[in-house]
């Protein structure tokens, strides 16, 4: 029983990959199946500073956990919490896994999410094909292309799909043929979703990027060429209608709300427009944090936005149900500065610790998450959850494996 456990295991860990990108909806027995074949390989646990992000992870489920009893709607807490799990059960795996962990592990989780987005792409394009085919008007649209999910969630597992496979090591003849149509048709899915925050999220890591690569190889001469690829974005982005029209509104939004912030407030509320949105609940989730520092409980997140939502005039934003659109925020009014602190915390020590490290994997993982909780409460959603979760433990067993190994 116990060796075919340990032969399962790493598969369940490619399982969970496929299943997150292609249907999150059936996860729950999939990361079972990697709980249970995970426990073979499991021994006891030194706790070392590289650990530090899981601990953190783990305490802020405690927290979910114990701010239930400080709620109102419990019904709500309970759902929250139980969906947060996740944030208990990865990192606590990786930690007893860490002595008798192997690259091979890795590599599951990897090719897992490779493949997961390649059946997605293939899905997305395929109906969006056939839409096209029998007469669709919208069926390239950011609401109707994505398969499963929504745009900006799909869209950061295509984008992390292909820093995976830019990573992977393929053996296979012209496999840099295999990398490059793989990237390229995920770079278009990324295109046709238009997620504001994925599209800033790599703009950064191909900047970031190829900076490194010209410091790190000393190639001083192609720091002459950055202001003219700046340019070239540039006028990119402006040749491009739906672009260029989604990021003038955005400077024009973010103008009209400095110019003066109060009467910003005073004359939106019937608007829905998306960074008209977010800026208006930014404002709102800030002042209610401010009021309630410990935060105001696992259970009553919802209710006290949408109390706030009201008592400015906005009944619509409560209608819909809108979050903070921050992740920080929306933690931090759950929880308290405290709790927005853990998870600020959570992405600083790992960037410290892995910031010299040629790791793209690992520093991609953190700028496409770090910047998507900027824009979005992407942890309020079971695929944000687990993947943030499950990525993060991994990635952060496997380097300190590696990190020993040198």
């Amino acid at each position: 029983m116990k060796s075919l456990l340990s032969n399962i295991f790493p598969w369940s860990l490619l399982l969970i990959g496929v299943v997150l990108v292609v249907r999150d909806q059936l996860i729950v027995p999939f990361i079972l199946l990697a709980l249970v074949s995970s426990v073979p390989f499991w021994s006891k646990p030194k706790f070392t500073r590289f650990d530090f992000p899981l601990y953190a992870l783990g305490s802020l489920f405690l927290m979910y956990l114990l701010w239930l009893l400080f709620s109102t709607n419990m019904d709500y807490g309970r759902r929250d919490v139980e969906s947060k799990l996740s944030f208990l059960l990865f990192p606590l795996m990786a930690i007893m896994l860490s002595g008798k962990w192997h690259q091979d592990m890795m590599r599951k989780v990897k090719d897992g999410i490779i493949l997961g987005v390649a059946l997605s792409m293939l899905i997305s394009f395929g109906r969006a094909f056939w839409c096209k085919m029998n007469g669709g008007e919208i069926c390239f649209r950011n609401d109707q292309f994505g398969f499963n999910m929504h745009a900006t969630y799909l869209s950061l597992l295509y984008v992390f799909g292909g820093i995976l496979m830019i990573e992977r090591n393929i053996t296979w003849p012209k496999s840099w043929m295999i990398k490059a149509v793989y990237v390229f048709f995920a770079l278009i899915a990324v295109y046709y979703m238009r997620s504001l925050s994925t599209l800033i999220a790599l703009a950064v890591l191909i900047a970031a990027g190829a900076l490194w690569w010209i410091i790190s190889k000393r190639k001083w001469r192609l720091l002459a060429v950055v202001p003219v690829l700046l340019f070239a974005a540039i006028l990119t982005i402006q040749k491009i209608p739906s672009l260029s029209s989604d990021f003038q509104k955005t400077a024009d939004t973010v103008k009209d709300y400095f110019s003066n912030p109060d009467k910003f407030v005073q004359t939106h509320q019937r608007w829905n427009e998306s960074n008209t949105v977010r800026i208006i609940v930014w404002k709102f989730s800030s002042e209610l944090i401010g009021s309630e520092p410990t935060g105001v409980g696992t259970g009553d997140v919802k209710d006290e936005l949408f109390r706030v939502y009201r008592s400015h005039g906005y009944d619509l934003f409560a209608e819909k149900e809108l979050n903070s659109h921050d992740q920080f925020l929306q933690t931090g009014v759950a929880l308290g500065v405290l709790g927005m602190g853990i998870l600020l915390s959570i992405f600083m020590f790992a960037w410290k610790k892995v910031q010299s490290q040629e790791d793209l994997v690992l520093n991609g993982f953190l700028v496409l998450t770090f910047i998507t909780c900027l824009f979005e409460s992407y942890l309020e959603r079971q695929v944000g959850i687990i993947f943030f979760s499950f990525l993060l433990s991994m990635l952060l067993t496997d380097w300190k494996f590696r990190k020993k190994l040198t």
